[in-house]
């Protein structure tokens, strides 16, 4: 009888403790955060989450199609700090709000602009949910209507630039997208500019049954440095920027002569090395740059050894038009100044008075060689005059110095 009793009362505090479900919400009771963008303006912090009808994902066909456009939800807070302007959206959220799955983070530029940006992000990743591997971008857009962007075909809103980044990147690779640990990371680094892709929109490229339709894109870079206002570079003046970007997979580079066109280059997988020359107090930098380099477009009848001469002379133009146009805003844009700070770090901090004046001008990079190597030209043999006609393994290079 005792037996019997205490196996019922074994049984009964089995169940108590396995009943581990009394806390748990529906799945359509719970709201999705995937994206968030923080702003400052008027002397509030202001929040916007973007969040989906849960079906609009989930109940797609496989090729992750929706038959309607996928609805989207943007929700607004404000308040005198950032926590209390998620506490005011939490008024009007209507039902748990779940941050565990974020995919990206934006920051508008008069958040950049202010001083408050490391505190914001202290407290955002305070929060346990919060994940260092979300996407980050800066804009210059306003953050609800760039939340309401919708993407291609009817697709998930999660096929989309802001939420999935690397599939555009890897055909056009002049800007490298950026998750929340690096920026952070650059961010806290006194001797690094912190990098900060902008991300904008526009109804120019594409359109739908002859209606115009907003898509997204990256239009230029932030860079910010300490307690310094960031400073915004468009795209187009950027090239540089990328061919010195060591994640750089491929980029088309245009060649001419004397104004025509020769042909387009995609160069890419770059070897960037730059070493800091020290004289007393004078610093310099030798930079070495090589390329790889695909022949898709050919226009002019040109041998191949003037071919890679010119790319090479070309993506030498690039990297010093970007380096000088980057100083005018006080922008160190190929970090050299780490370079010099990781060698010598005393000299850099007594140069730079740790870190608060800019080092460089334009006389700071020495030298400049660039090495391409045109190893494919598709289907078809090597161009006109050149040595090696049709063998495509074989390579030359050019090599350009500048005293």
């Amino acid at each position: 009888m005792i037996g019997h009793t205490l196996r019922i009362i074994g049984s009964i505090t089995l169940c108590l403790v396995l009943a581990g479900c009394w806390s748990s919400s529906e799945i359509q009771s719970v709201m999705y955060v995937k994206a968030i963008g923080l702003d400052y303006k008027g002397g509030n912090f202001h929040i916007y989450v973007q969040t989906f009808d849960f079906s609009s994902v989930a109940k797609t066909d496989s090729s992750g199609k929706a038959n309607e456009s996928p609805g989207i939800w943007v929700g607004h807070g404000k308040g005198k700090t950032m926590n209390l302007a998620i506490n005011n959206l939490y008024q009007t959220a209507q039902m748990h709000m779940a941050w565990g799955h974020v995919t990206a983070m934006v920051l508008s530029e008069s958040l950049l602009n202010s001083n408050y940006v490391e505190g914001v992000l202290d407290m955002i990743n305070r929060y346990p949910e919060a994940r260092y591997t979300t996407w980050v971008f800066g804009t210059r857009m306003p953050i609800d209507k760039l939340f309401t962007v919708t993407s291609i075909f009817n697709m998930s809103p999660l096929e989309s630039i802001l939420h999935n980044p690397l599939p555009s990147f890897r055909e056009d690779s002049l800007l490298r997208p950026l998750q929340t640990m690096t920026f952070m990371a650059d961010l806290h680094a006194r001797s690094s500019r912190a990098y900060l892709p902008s991300i904008s929109y526009n109804d120019k490229s594409w359109n739908q049954n002859e209606n115009s339709h907003d898509l997204l894109f990256l239009e230029g870079v932030f860079f910010e440095r300490n307690d310094s206002t960031p400073g915004y570079v468009n795209k187009n003046r950027l090239f540089g920027f990328s061919l010195m970007d060591s994640n750089m997979r491929k980029a088309p580079l245009m060649i001419e002569q004397n104004g025509v066109p020769i042909g387009v280059i995609s160069i890419g997988l770059p070897k960037i090395k730059i070493k800091p020359i020290v004289r007393g107090n004078e610093v310099h930098f030798k930079i070495k740059a090589s390329y790889y380099g695909s022949l898709y477009e050919y226009l002019e009848p040109m041998s191949y050894e003037e071919m890679a001469k010119l790319t090479a002379d070309t993506a030498k133009k690039y990297i010093m038009n970007t380096y000088i146009e980057a100083l005018k805003k006080n922008i160190d844009v190929y970090n050299l100044e780490n370079r010099l700070y990781r060698k010598h770090p005393k000299l850099w901090r007594k140069l730079s008075n740790n870190g608060s004046v800019l080092i460089l001008n334009e006389n700071s990079i020495e030298s400049l060689d660039v090495k391409v190597r045109i190893i494919y030209n598709g289907k078809y043999k090597r161009v006109p005059g050149e040595k090696s006609k049709g063998t495509h393994s074989s390579t030359n290079r050019y090599s350009i110095q500048m005293n």
